[in-house]
């Protein structure tokens, strides 16, 4: 018998959930069951419904194929004269299913009722690790890739939590609680052993050793056997660093051995950082010379110095721990340069931060060794978080500093005067820039603030100079000069998709998509491998797509595109309806608005005026875990009202932000499918990427907001004109 995965309608139009119909049956029938595996422990049909059951309950989505019941079962199989499947299955054929998630792949009906099967066997003593050793030596001879990754999960896949990933994967800590270490351990040497080259098994196994055992010998050598299976996987090599790391925090005090300790863990970590340089992004598997591949770029190896520098400055002291390691108080500048830029540009994903301890410790041990505070770094990412002092969203406020707002008209003055007797530093005078554009943000009255056209002098001397600029030198040159618009576009107006015939110039004869490098001469390009610029005719009127193409190149060549690949890029600065710098909104000014937003729906859940007084009341006396809840609770609604676009339907954002015009790049595909699209600004066409956004109407009928990333603009398709979301 096989139950639907649907659900029916009873003739009173009730609806009866399967599932739960199939959990009652299951409480109906353990009795029955109970009795049964008791006089057939051993038989084949109570063996693969223990592994059907171990392997739901734990990997909800696995099965086994038919062919491979069929061999547990043994012979006479049915095409040679035995019973059908179901027969043989009897009394557990109730719970099976035969055709999911493909026909001749066999699970079971729901997880729940796995779960229920896993403890009602463990109640009959046919425990969990005992069900997992008999299901590795059923399959040791299957190594098919779905199967493979099935056992994969099951022992090392950890869920994520409330307070971050698990410590193991559910069904090895299940054992651990309702066995012991020892069973656990057995299930993973097993498997260790059936999958001789799969590196996550050992490195598992030193994660058990050290946190349920404190055996730091055995943990060490199989962290080494994980890293022997897989030599170019920063991940793996991973392991052996934080078992250095926290054998460094809980158990060493004297002097020498921290000194010891600490050597392997930066060393550990040092060769985590070189392993993460040579991976590449999946898109470079299977490429001649690229060895190891990951999604996302592991910051595991520079975050895990600075942890191990922090600790070793709390046991030894500045001057003891920069002699224990040569070049310490340089390292932990650099690594602090990169975690500055990487924290201000990126994020995980759109949900996300990385968590609150991660700055923490970066700026904390950065103090420890320069005596410098993180809030007091005028560098290109530091003045850009100057602005987000104050908002519970910052990685300061969630790092719980206590931080005090800038004087941003003294840091811009102090700027000011290094560029003028620095005016050969285009570092320099990329800061000068920002201060301007980040006081105007603050103070957009100052009377301080120096004429755009200053700036634009002071940018165009760079402009002129044959050499590579980084993107942030770029992104000042698109806000400086970026078409001011005669006209305001109104968001009353539908936004019209304008179609251009089919022989405009710029479709034609492919000059839309000439660079500087395409116009200059043969002698202008001989530049030694370094990126062309424009000829100083040009520089009065520089071409904003020929500085979206070169910003987009040297977001490649600066390695962001390496550090960055699998992060979401954080929108730095949107086009406002203000004149000059005023018309460049930071991301922070819409923060605060969307701050607002979500202490009015946290108050709005409490309806009694007392009521409200008395969570005030709670929200000042309240303990480190119940701020740490609340902080969470306001950034899940934080996140949310950017991802649901609540925040463009806000009255005071749309006062601030000015709508732009666009149209689709490629003529080929529907505009659902545009992944860029031309802004039209001041007659000109300038490619923009399109945000990935889960609103999948045309574009002809949407709204648009211009923002920019470190990698250039992005368009934000922010709802229909005429309604509200």
């Amino acid at each position: 018998m096989e139950h639907n995965s649907t659900q029916t309608v009873t003739p009173d139009d009730s609806v009866v959930n399967v599932e739960e119909e199939s959990r009652m049956e299951f409480n109906s029938c353990k009795e029955t069951l109970k009795q049964y595996i008791k006089d057939h422990r051993q038989a084949p049909n109570t063996k693969l419904f223990s592994f059907l059951a171990l392997l739901n309950a734990y990997v909800p989505d696995s099965y086994i194929t038919m062919d491979e019941c069929q061999r547990i079962l043994g012979p006479p199989d049915p095409i040679h004269g035995g019973p059908p499947f179901e027969e043989r299955m009897k009394p557990f054929t109730v719970f099976i299913k035969m055709s999911g998630p493909l026909p001749g792949r066999v699970c079971m009906i729901h997880p729940e009722i796995a779960k229920s099967a896993v403890e009602l066997l463990a109640d009959l003593n046919i425990s969990r690790g005992r069900t997992a050793r008999q299901f590795f030596r059923s399959f040791c001879n299957n190594e098919t890739e779905d199967m493979v990754q099935f056992i994969k999960d099951l022992l090392t896949k950890r869920e994520m939590g409330e307070h971050g990933k698990a410590k193991f994967s559910s069904l090895i800590l299940d054992i651990c609680e309702n066995q012991d270490f020892h069973q656990a351990l057995s299930v993973l040497e097993m498997a260790s052993d059936t999958f001789g080259q799969n590196p996550n098994f050992p490195q598992t196994i030193a994660r058990l050793y050290y946190l349920e055992s404190g055996d730091y010998n055995k943990t060490e050598e199989w962290a080494q056997e994980a890293i022997r299976r897989a030599p170019n996987n920063s991940y793996v090599a991973d392991t052996l660093g934080q078992i250095h790391k926290n054998n460094l925090l809980r158990r060493v005090s004297d002097q020498r051995d921290v000194e010891e300790i600490a050597e392997k863990a930066y060393s550990a970590f040092k060769d985590v950082e070189e392993k993460a340089e040579r991976e590449e992004g999946p898109e470079m598997e299977g490429t001649p010379g690229v060895v190891s591949t990951s999604d996302s770029f592991n910051n595991r190896g520079l975050f895990g110095f600075i942890q191990v520098a922090k600790i070793v400055f709390k046991k030894l002291g500045k001057t003891r721990a920069a002699a224990s390691y040569p070049n310490l108080q340089k390292e932990v500048e650099d690594k602090f340069d990169f975690f500055e830029w990487y924290l201000t540009y990126s994020k995980p994903d759109m949900k996300t931060f990385e968590p609150d301890y991660f700055w923490r410790d970066v700026a904390l041990c950065y103090e420890y060794y320069t005596g410098k505070t993180a809030a007091e770094s005028t560098s290109f990412p530091g003045l850009l978080n100057c602005l987000d002092r104050g908002l519970f969203s910052s990685k300061g406020s969630r790092a719980r500093f206590q931080e005090t707002e800038n004087d941003l008209q003294q840091i811009r003055d102090e700027l000011k005067t290094m560029y003028e007797t620095n005016v050969d530093d285009v570092k320099v005078a990329e800061r000068y820039i920002l201060s301007n554009i980040v006081l105007s943000n603050k103070e957009p009255d100052s009377a301080s603030l120096s004429p755009v056209q200053e700036l634009q002098t002071v940018i165009h001397k760079f402009l002129c100079e044959v050499g590579c600029r980084s993107p942030e030198f770029y992104l000042l040159v698109l806000l400086l000069f970026w078409p001011e618009e005669p006209v305001e576009v109104k968001q009353e107006e539908d936004v019209e998709v304008k179609q251009e015939p089919e022989l405009e110039a710029t479709e034609e004869d492919g000059s839309q998509d000439k660079t500087w490098e395409d116009v200059n001469t043969d002698e202008d390009q001989d530049t030694g491998g370094e990126a062309a610029q424009p000829s100083p005719d040009l520089m009065s009127d520089p071409d904003l797509q020929d500085i979206v193409t070169l910003m987009k190149e040297e977001f490649a060549r600066a390695k962001y595109a390496k550090y960055l690949r699998g992060r979401y890029l954080l929108p730095l600065f949107f086009l406002g309806k203000g004149s000059g710098l005023s018309r460049w909104i930071h991301k922070s000014k819409l923060d605060v608005v969307v701050e607002t937003m979500v202490l009015d729906k946290l108050e709005a859940q409490t309806d009694e005026e007392d009521e409200r007084e008395q969570l005030k009341k709670e929200l000042d006396t309240q303990t480190d875990e119940e701020e740490s809840q609340q902080q969470k609770k306001k950034m899940r609604l934080f996140h949310d009202m950017w991802i649901k676009g609540e925040v463009w339907q806000n009255s005071q954002i749309k006062e601030m932000l000015l709508p732009v015009q666009v149209e689709p790049c490629n003529s080929s595909m529907t505009l659902e499918e545009q992944e860029e699209v031309f802004v039209l600004a001041g007659g000109k066409k300038i490619k923009a990427r399109v945000e990935d956004e889960a609103d999948e109407r045309p574009l002809s009928t949407m709204l648009y907001y211009l923002g920019f990333t470190i990698q250039g603009p992005v368009v934000f398709r922010v709802g229909a004109p005429h309604s509200e979301q």
